[in-house]
């Protein structure tokens, strides 16, 4: 077996060398990696799963004569169709890899790889992870997302298989020190898992604007600087939303259910979110988010969602996409933004009991992210720092809005709109 790892090791390096211009030489550890436990830790658009999904997929070359079984697992089916699965299917096409998923089924295949897909969600989704046998592999994208228990029931599911070597992979962002993440597999180090680091340096195709917003945190928060440029352990403070709680559903016999969305496209992700209100409390539900989303995209998104009917409010510096939406008929219109009215809005749902719905990963990810900006003497200043904030401004689009007009249904002549 030794002979066999060090065969593929030097296999690796060459197809690597060979596939340059295709994959990411900075991550040769990554590809070149046979350890049990693979810790994948990085800052924001290091490009990690990318090419976890390219060694993934190199395994039909790698390891041709064998049948190779894969699970990729994330917290939700939605979250993971809008990253595991579309990351796989690009990078096969990129690397002209016979890659067909299912996605009725959530299973794939490419040449003699089998792809399995799972949530951890539920009850119901356990039950399937504890029925899977003979894995090779299993990656867990972005595994801060799910629990201590999860990891290790996932765990004790590589077992059987053919392939030359096991091994668990996870990615994540380092967003804090008291997460399970760091106690177990850097404070015990239990396992003993190799651990890569990588920022948005090591990925070449990083554009320019990406890299400079990054570098940018620098001058509005040290914190978020450093695990998101850096990629560097940190803690959060100075968090604008603490006291959000995580709720198993949305509340009965709601009083109203409304929209708040954000447009988005290269840079950053298109953000819808669902908004229960009932009495003075409200609850958010993640419905997309998403990169490079046209308003046709966005408009047929929010029809498979149900959403056309009921009022969503969206950013009124952007009126041609409101209207793009508004000739979809969906009833798009304008949210207050006036001068004053982040603050305003801010204030408000500080003001405010909000709950996240279970399952809002993203909502969830940048409520824990969203802080406010220090001067060059490390004061907080009243003003959110501009990064990881879609979702944020989604829902306070919503709400505040919605709030002030207190119309659910109403809406705006375009002429109106600002």
């Amino acid at each position: 077996m030794c002979q066999r790892l060090k065969r593929i090791k030097k296999e690796m390096d060459q197809i690597v060398h060979e596939l340059n211009p295709l994959l990411n030489y900075k991550h040769l550890d990554l590809f070149q990696s046979t350890d049990r436990i693979l810790s994948v830790r990085g800052g924001a658009n290091a490009g990690k799963t990318y090419s976890i999904a390219d060694k993934l997929l190199l395994q039909s070359i790698w390891q041709a004569d064998r049948k190779i079984k894969v699970l990729c697992v994330k917290k939700t089916l939605p979250s993971l169709r809008d990253s595991v699965i579309d990351i796989l299917e690009g990078r096969a096409e990129k690397l002209k890899m016979p890659l067909d998923i299912n996605k009725s089924t959530f299973t794939g295949r490419c040449r003699n790889v089998h792809f399995l897909f799972r949530s951890l969600n539920n009850k119901e989704d356990y039950e399937k992870i504890k029925s899977l046998t003979d894995l090779d592999i299993i990656w867990v994208n972005e595994i801060n997302g799910i629990r201590e228990n999860d990891f290790q029931i996932l765990d004790t599911r590589i077992r059987g298989g053919e392939g030359a070597f096991k091994q668990f992979i996870f990615d994540f962002n380092p967003v804090g020190k008291t997460t399970w993440v760091y106690e177990r597999f850097y404070e015990k180090n239990i396992g003993n898992p190799r651990k890569l680091l990588y920022t948005v340096l090591d990925n070449p195709w990083a554009g320019a604007d990406e890299i400079a917003s990054l570098q940018a945190l620098k001058d509005h928060n040290l914190n978020l600087y450093k695990i998101y440029f850096e990629g560097e352990w940190g803690e959060l403070d100075a968090v604008i939303y603490p006291n959000w709680d995580i709720v198993p559903g949305p509340p009965e016999n709601p009083d109203d259910i409304f929209y708040g969305g954000d447009f988005g496209y290269s840079v950053n992700e298109a953000a819808f979110a669902r908004i229960y209100k009932k009495g003075e409390e409200f609850w958010v539900e993640e419905v997309f988010y998403k990169k490079e989303m046209t308003n046709p995209m966005i408009g047929y998104a929010v029809k498979a969602s149900s959403a056309d009917k009921a009022t969503s409010y969206w950013d009124s510096s952007e009126p041609k996409s409101i209207q793009e939406l508004y000739d979809l008929d969906i009833n798009a219109v304008p949210c207050d933004k006036g001068p004053d009215s982040v603050r305003a809005g801010i204030d408000y749902l500080q003001s405010k009991k909000i709950h996240i719905i279970d399952g809002s990963e993203n909502i969830i990810k940048e409520q824990k992210s969203y802080v406010w900006k220090q001067d060059k003497d490390g004061h907080y200043i009243p003003e959110p720092v501009k990064y990881m904030d879609h979702m944020m401004d989604a829902i306070r689009y919503g709400i505040y809005t919605y709030m002030k007009h207190l119309a659910p249904a109403f809406r705006v002549p375009k002429e109106s709109w600002v």
